[in-house]
Formats: C-alpha cells, structure tokens, sequence
C-alpha cells in the first residue's frame, strides 16, 4: 500500500490538471534555460496535465511546448491575432486558440490555469506574472503562483517585489528547480486577501490611448510595476511610442538591477533597454524623456532566434 503521504501528494496534485507557463521567447538565453524549460514540459506530459502557454514556437515557448507534446500532455496555445507573435505560431498544438490582443491571450491563459508557473524571462513575462499577482491582491483569484528561479535568474525580482507596501510573501511560491514543485504545492496555503472582487481590470486600454504624455514610474506598488511591465511589453512589440521613465531609487533599484541580468542573459535585447528612461530626480528624468528616441525591435532576428519546429504558421499582423 502506499504510505500517507504519498496518498496525499497524489491527492493533492490532482486537483492541478492545467498548467500556465510563462516564460520567454528568446531563443538566444542559456542552455541551463533551455533545459529546465524542456524538463518542465516533460514533467507536465509526465504527469498527465494540460499545458497553456502563448502558443509560439520561439525560444523557450517553443522549447516547452515540444517536450510536453512529446511526454503525452495536451497543450493549448493562446496568441493574439494583431500582434507579432502570430508571425511565429507554434504548428502542432492540441488546441490554437486566436484572440484580437494581447491582454485578451493574458486573460485566457489565467482562467484556465489552476496553477501558474513563471520560468524566466523578459518584459513580457514579468507583465503577465504581476498581472496574476495583482488580480490577486485585489481578491480576484487564489490561484498559486510560482516563481522557478532558474540559476537565481529571479533574485533581484524577488528583492524588488519585497520592497512593495502592498506585496504578501503568501501570494507567491518561489522554487529553485523543478523537482520542488509538488512539495510546495502540497505544503501551499491559498492566500487570503482581505477583499474579494470579480473584476480583473488592466492597463492595455490606458497605455494605448489617443494620449502621448510620458507614462512615469515613481513610488510602486504591485499595480504600479503591473502598468509599468504593461507598458513596456506594449512598447517591446511597436503597439505604442509614449515615452517611458522610472525614478531610480531604493525601491526600484533591484527592479532595475533585473532588467539588467535579463538583458545579459538575453531575454530581453540590449535595445529593449532604450525603451525606457531612469533618472534619480523628476527634472532630470522630464529631460531625459523629451529626447527619448523611438526604437523598432527586429524580434525575430534580435529575440526569437531560429524556430523550435521544423515549419511555423505564420499570421501577418494587422491594424
């Protein structure tokens, strides 16, 4: 017979039958990224699960999406019909799933998830994985969260996120590998907000607005870091070209300190890094966002890399 506890590891994993990943796109990271990204999908197939993620066949997507096809899992990928990912759509999925935007692929990828897991990445990963968290602090959801801090790729995130007033530890499962994933679910307790809602706003309809006033980051909070990673993803992808600016102090210091450790590991490129502007006081950083130039992003030769699939399909964006 089987002992207790491995009777209700079983149990308790069951109730999990859909995993959102997150993750990035960029095939131009680290084997060790590859890696777990491949091992995470093989877990999933392994164990039986369904996968959703954004449905690409680049990078890390892409990696993720194969192993779990390979291990038996069904994988769903959501991808947004105007955006520049549908150039890259991932061919032999169980389930394609075409959305008018990119909040709208967010959205689906969290209501069919009973458990989210963010492996590394860039703007984009972050915009989606403090979107889960803030619905979350708002009472929306006790979904768990977890954060797999590959090669301490997080660390800095981590920090950042504790300097944040409204921020609960609770809210968010941090794990080095993927081995810890089902001791830390089965020992998680669902975090309890103080207030429940049914509403998940978001801050696509602002930062895409007729409006072409600055959008500056000063004093954070979860919503705050949501719009501010919302905005740069936006940006990341040509949606829009307001400027961008964050005041550089103790609070956003790690914040910063992680765009840089995405940059180096390539999940971001090196010009991602001009999309926003950073100065220690206001006047310093008004200056700095009156000159801040446009950038074009080639995704597909400067993030993407070579695809994961011997084909792709491939959707022409349009406005």
């Amino acid at each position: 017979m089987p002992e207790a506890g491995t009777h209700n590891k079983q149990n308790t994993m069951s109730m999990y039958k859909t995993f959102t990943v997150y993750l990035g796109s960029s095939g131009r990271c680290r084997p060790i990224f590859k890696e777990t990204a491949y091992n995470l999908g093989a877990y999933i197939g392994k164990q039986n699960k369904t996968l959703v993620y954004g449905g690409m066949d680049a990078g890390l997507m892409g990696i993720v999406a194969n192993a779990s096809l390979k291990h038996g899992a069904r994988v769903t990928g959501i991808i947004p019909k105007k955006l520049k990912d549908s150039e890259r759509i991932h061919p032999d999925l169980s389930q394609t799933i075409l959305v008018p935007d990119l909040w709208e692929r967010k959205f689906k990828m969290f209501k069919r998830a009973d458990v989210i897991i963010t492996l590394p990445g860039g703007f984009g990963t972050i915009d989606e994985f403090l979107e889960a968290l803030y619905w979350g602090q708002l009472g929306a959801h006790t979904k768990p969260l977890i954060l797999l801090n590959t090669e301490n790729y997080w660390d800095e995130f981590i920090s950042f996120l504790n300097t944040l007033d409204d921020f609960n530890p609770n809210s968010t499962i941090i794990v080095n590998n993927i081995h810890e994933i089902e001791d830390a679910l089965c020992a998680w307790q669902a975090y309890q907000p103080e207030k429940t809602t049914s509403d998940f706003p978001h801050f696509e309809n602002e930062i895409l607005s007729k409006e072409t006033s600055p959008l500056i980051f000063e004093s954070l909070s979860i919503g705050e870091s949501y719009k501010f990673a919302t905005a740069l993803g936006l940006k990341q992808l040509g949606k829009h070209n307001r400027p961008i600016g964050i005041i550089e102090n103790q609070q956003s210091k790690p914040l910063l300190n992680w765009i840089e450790t995405s940059q180096k590991e390539h999940f971001i490129t090196d010009r991602c890094t001009q999309l926003f502007s950073v100065a220690k006081t206001k006047k310093e950083l008004s200056d700095k966002l009156n000159d801040q130039c446009e950038i074009k992003i080639d995704l597909h030769n400067e993030k993407w890399g070579p695809s994961e699939t011997k084909t792709h399909i491939e959707l022409k964006e349009k406005e």
